[in-house]
């Protein structure tokens, strides 16, 4: 599970990341609170890092419906959501790809990527 998304807070706005994996019984937690911090979004993908960790996650193949979501107390902007999809995941510590699959099986829900 990753979510990225543009956090206001008290007047300032922040990118903020929680996400987990868990891989061959071992959790792999990734946050803002942590040091993670976005390196790359754009295409329909987002490249996670922290530390010596990298997770990136690509949507493959869109079959999200749009839906209303607030902004400012109204329902005005669009996200996309897709209960089912295609989707690659990749998780690297290091210089060691410790997976890299994709997955037609994967729930997705955007905003920015073009």
């Amino acid at each position: 599970m990753l979510s990225v998304a543009d956090i206001p807070m008290a007047g300032i706005r922040f990118t903020g990341i929680i996400g987990v994996v868990l891989w061959r019984g071992k959790e792999y937690r990734i946050a803002t609170y942590l040091g993670a911090k976005v390196v790359k979004r754009q295409n329909k993908m987002v490249r996670v890092k922290q530390g010596s960790l990298e997770l990136d996650v690509r949507l493959l193949e869109t079959s999200g419906h749009p839906l209303k979501a607030p902004l400012k107390g109204d329902m005005a902007r669009t996200i996309h959501e897709s209960a089912s999809c295609r989707a690659f995941y990749q998780l690297c510590k290091g210089d060691h790809t410790l997976f890299a699959f994709e997955t037609n099986r994967a729930s997705f829900e955007f905003e920015y990527f073009s």
